[in-house]
């Protein structure tokens, strides 16, 4: 049995460059699925392209906490946002500031499940939390995944192992790329040819999750987010056809997060 991997195009719908760029990932690249960040404007337009280029792209939730307006009444989540009703920056929570909340994340997640069904006309099959959170986070989630019937990836618990969701298949190695060590300014081929991802070295009955921040810049995203030339490498390297051509040699089939319902 080969490998499978869900290569996913995180970042959808935060700026028109982004959802550029993840269509070309898809299109010409490698990458099999992508995350919606709902409650922000180019989310429309993320959507409507994606109708028009690549119907059958696979998009989840990539749940927003730290970029634009909530979903919800801000009134009703004030830990997570500041005076005029957006949301804390990331660099509120990692100075000690600010903290996560149960009832907060559960009601602004389920509010952006609801925003994203407006959007595409279902719920989301997956959620996650986009760059930063904890096991609170991670609660909420579980329990809104079993709560839906979906799937999610708890990315903030540390070394906790929660119970396997029933009806998926179980994924093992959890790779946000831009987070690892060796990634200095995005990922280039010869990261995947000497395989430093060690992609060929997991339990094949297990699904590898990698996450990417492809994208084609445009001025929100030098305005808005800490992560800006590497998605431009991330893009190139994502469509190069060596890359692809390494994951045909080995055997890697590229899965959505819709594959990892059991039939």
């Amino acid at each position: 049995m080969g490998q499978k991997v869900i290569v996913n195009a995180d970042d959808f719908g935060m700026s028109k460059g982004i959802n550029y760029g993840v269509m070309e990932a898809y299109l010409n690249g490698i990458v099999s699925s992508t995350l919606l960040m709902p409650n922000l404007d180019a989310a429309e337009h993320a959507v409507n392209i994606s109708r028009v280029a690549c119907p059958d792209l696979f998009i989840g939730q990539h749940t927003n906490f730290l970029l634009g307006k909530p979903c919800s009444d801000p009134a009703k989540i004030p830990a997570m946002v500041d005076a005029d009703g957006n949301f804390h920056r990331s660099a509120y929570y990692r100075s000690g500031q600010g903290h996560f909340v149960y009832d907060e994340v559960r009601r602004e997640t389920i509010a952006q499940m609801e925003r994203f069904r407006e959007l595409l006309g279902y719920y989301p099959e997956h959620i996650d939390c986009h760059a930063l959170g904890d096991e609170t986070v991670d609660q909420a989630f579980y329990d809104i995944a079993l709560e839906y019937g979906i799937h999610t990836t708890l990315k903030y618990s540390g070394d906790k192992v929660w119970p396997s969701l029933p009806g998926y298949l179980e994924t093992g190695l959890l790779l946000e790329v831009n987070g690892l060590p060796f990634i200095e300014a995005g990922t280039h081929v010869e990261h995947f040819l000497r395989d430093d991802f060690a992609l060929l070295k997991q339990d094949t009955s297990k699904v590898i999750e990698m996450h990417f921040d492809a994208g084609f810049l445009d001025q929100f995203v030098l305005d808005n987010s800490s992560m800006t030339t590497p998605r431009c490498r991330e893009l190139e390297t994502l469509c190069d056809p060596r890359v692809r051509a390494w994951f045909d040699a080995h055997d890697l089939e590229r899965i959505s997060f819709a594959d990892l319902k059991r039939k």
